[in-house]
């Protein structure tokens, strides 16, 4: 957690931004507001929307509403 209330996770993929974030009961905990450190496992800012109490979302994970794909296909865009 920051100073200014912002909640900072590792990340397994680089989301998009403004995307949605829920917790494990599907509850909205907010949206991505920045990305940054290395591609293979970047840092994303989340800033909490609603009601959320910040308290309960300390060691949880938290998920991008929406992703079923995360990184590269086998053989993606390729012809035959």
């Amino acid at each position: 957690m920051t100073f200014d209330g912002r909640i900072i996770v590792k990340g397994s993929f680089a989301p998009l931004i403004r995307s949605r974030v829920v917790d494990n009961r599907n509850k909205i905990v907010g949206k991505v507001l920045r990305i940054f450190g290395p591609v293979d496992s970047p840092y994303v800012t989340i800033e909490p929307t609603g009601d959320f109490s910040l308290l309960s979302a300390i060691g949880k994970q938290v998920y991008v509403e929406g992703v079923e794909e995360h990184g590269k296909t086998k053989g993606r865009d390729r012809r035959n």
